[in-house]
């Protein structure tokens, strides 16, 4: 790398020398490991040997070759992720040259050029919203200089322009000046040893204890076994040490790859794309979520023009402007929804939290480059004829079948979405005021001799406060689970001030204490904008609002009772979920049918006497009353009745859905009553 580039930094080099220190720590130990398992085979085949010299026999020739395979299993155990076969394979790529694509080329080679890196040795278009670098071989790249691949998704380009694309193809090639790349390979070995050895082998371990039936061959599986889950307790603990060193050394060379592509680009069009890239990545998304639901019944032609459709919608919904045909996403909107206070570092995440990725942006040194603002679609030849074949790609991959209607228009596509997913307007009506919250008054008729002219209650400010107050609540609850759970974590950040865990509970009054004046100020505004609404209507109308207000607070007053009753049932029946003795199960099933009992009560009430029976429609009440006149038993025979068991089950999800889409569908219904109202004022 040229001087002129961002060198590492100290937090870089710091997070590389950890890692590569805990890489070899764990190859260390396992290679320790495999040297005790053969110590293993050499100790138990000399004991097999001097029981077989001191008197052969059928049973002691037996014996010692339990003996001995014990060793030999346990040395298995330890190799056998060399046997078991990577599936992942290319076939949703297109590989492309720069005779195909010129254009692209000429970016790639002008970063290249700049950064003085290598080319990549093959250059893919993959269907997905992100770039990425790779080896054709990670074991080989371990030890050979091995040329890196790069990926670029469909999905990105088709949400980007020239220059965004051009800072995010920089990026990618930052990770190319990387060495630290190679540490990559490692750790995906080291990934692979880990999961065949400690969390995928329960078949082996259960060939081992039934695999054979002679006892002799059962008792040395055991032992195998006890030897193994031994080992598997020291690779658990050395691989948790490995892979949060890996991660904080990855979340660096994230920050040094945005360093670089800000030096050989510009901020601007860096940050632009990074905040787009959770709205492109959610459309596309949507888009392949309604196809896959729709269980082939439809197919599309081009999913990426369905993205391009739903990041209108999406962005119309959320208010995001429109610059050079894409959407314009601001940091704001990311901190919208999130006004925790609480910073716990996610110590196995391998990226920055995006804030403070463009917070690092613009601070780096940069040349600055003008901006391009073309669509970066324009430049790939043949645009619409690729993205059909990474529909297709994508779909085969999936598993999807090649079958059902062919949606090959937006407008076709726009008409089945909106009808599977329909549009609730509460979540853009009164400026998203009730989309996290609930206007919930209690004695709303003392409220009606009041009045109020005010009428700034839906502003950012007022918004602001719903979106504070979930932010204050969510922080309490961290705080409290710290408390309870002093070894969760270490420490944590508040306001950006450092803490000890243990330091948690000092932070909780002054929480409850923000909480309680959040709340406080959200009640009042609620009881501005009922007595505006109030007064502001004609008489049949305000009867119609003073009703609407009092069966939803009746309605949420009531949730908590029947969500409670759900909540405490359900524990009784996760007992059918695993395998258990008999006795076991006997036991659980008599603690079931008991609490069953308490259930049918507080269901029986739900459908005969609270505000929610009034919602209910006849499937919903005949689904209701089946369970409450059943008797079931759920096990006889040394089995389970699998009918009743799924009836119990499917009742559960049935009454959770029932519960909430009443409470959801009342607050709806009064907040378009207000819309309707507010149209007339």
């Amino acid at each position: 790398m040229m001087n002129n580039l961002p060198f590492i930094s100290p937090a870089y080099r710091s997070k590389l020398i950890s890692a590569i220190f805990s890489i070899s720590i764990f190859f260390i130990v396992y290679f320790l490991l495999i040297m005790a398992s053969l110590l293993l085979i050499f100790l138990l085949g000399y004991g097999a040997i001097k029981i077989i010299a001191i008197h052969a026999n059928y049973f002691t020739v037996l014996a010692s070759l339990g003996l001995f395979s014990i060793g030999l299993v346990v040395f298995y155990y330890l190799i056998k992720f060399i046997f078991i076969k990577n599936h992942y394979n290319n076939r949703h790529l297109i590989e492309i040259d720069r005779k195909l694509q010129p254009e692209l080329f000429a970016i790639i080679d002008e970063i290249v050029a700049e950064i003085k890196v290598q080319k990549p040795g093959k250059v893919f278009l993959s269907p997905e919203v992100n770039a990425s670098v790779s080896y054709n071989s990670l074991f080989w790249s371990m030890f050979l200089p091995v040329k890196k691949n790069l990926t670029i998704g469909m999905g990105l380009i088709n949400s980007s322009t020239v220059g965004e694309l051009k800072t995010v193809l920089a990026h990618e090639f930052g990770h190319f000046s990387q060495r630290s790349m190679k540490i990559g390979g490692y750790v995906s070995q080291a990934e692979k040893i880990i999961f065949d050895t400690v969390y995928n082998n329960k078949d082996f371990e259960n060939s081992l204890k039934h695999g054979s039936g002679h006892w002799a061959f059962q008792l040395a599986g055991m032992v195998s076994v006890g030897f193994i889950s031994i080992f598997q307790y020291i690779l658990k603990f050395f691989s948790d040490f490995l892979f949060k060193n890996n991660a904080s050394l990855r979340k660096e060379m994230e920050f040094h790859a945005d360093a670089v592509a800000t030096y050989v680009t510009n901020p601007k069009e860096q940050t632009d794309s990074l905040l787009r890239m959770d709205l492109s990545s959610e459309a596309f998304n949507s888009v392949f979520m309604f196809y896959a639901e729709s269980n082939n019944k439809y197919l599309p032609e081009n999913l990426f023009e369905n993205q391009t459709l739903l990041m209108k919608i999406f962005s119309e919904r959320n208010h995001h402007s429109y610059e050079n045909n894409l959407p314009k996403v601001g940091i704001e909107d990311l901190r919208r929804y999130n006004k925790s206070k609480i910073e716990i570092e996610d110590q196995w995440s391998f990226h920055p939290e995006t804030d403070k990725r463009i917070e690092a942006i613009w601070k780096n040194k940069t040349k600055n480059c003008p901006e391009n603002n073309a669509l970066a679609k324009s430049i790939i030849r043949g645009f619409d004829e690729i993205c059909k074949a990474l529909t297709s790609k994508f779909l085969t991959l999936n598993n999807i079948k090649n079958i059902g209607e062919v949606v090959s228009t937006n407008e076709r596509f726009l008409d089945l979405y909106e009808e599977k997913y329909p549009y609730k307007s509460i979540f853009s009506d009164f400026n998203g005021y009730y989309e996290r919250h609930n206007p919930i008054l209690e004695n709303v008729e003392e409220l009606i001799y009041e009045t109020s002219e005010s009428n700034d209650f839906f502003t950012d400010k007022k918004v602001s406060l719903v979106h504070e107050k979930a932010g204050v609540e969510t922080d309490l609850y961290v705080l409290h689970q710290m408390v309870a759970n002093p070894k969760l974590v270490r420490t944590f950040k508040c306001n950006g001030k450092l803490y000890k865990a243990s330091e948690a509970k000092i932070l909780i009054p002054r929480f409850s204490k923000e909480l309680e004046n959040i709340q406080s100020e959200i009640k009042e505004n609620d009881k501005t904008i009922f007595r505006y609404f109030y007064h502001k209507a004609d008489e049949a109308n305000r009867k119609i609002l003073l009703e609407k207000y009092k069966t939803l607070a009746a309605l949420d007053s009531e949730y908590d009772v029947y969500q409670d009753s759900i909540n405490n049932f359900i524990p009784y029946l996760q007992f059918m979920m695993v395998i258990l003795p008999v006795e076991e199960i006997r036991k659980h099933r008599s603690s079931l049918l008991k609490n069953e009992k308490i259930f049918k009560e507080t269901l029986k009430k739900f459908i005969e006497e609270s505000r929610y029976k009034n919602f209910l429609s006849l499937d919903d009440k005949r689904l209701l009353k089946d369970f409450l006149d059943s008797e079931y038993i759920y096990f006889n025979n040394y089995k389970y009745i699998q009918k009743e068991v799924d009836a119990v089950f499917s009742l559960i999800n049935e009454y959770q859905s029932i519960l909430n889409k009443a409470y959801t569908d009342y607050k709806i219904q009064l907040i378009n009553f207000k819309a309707e109202l507010e149209k007339i004022f």
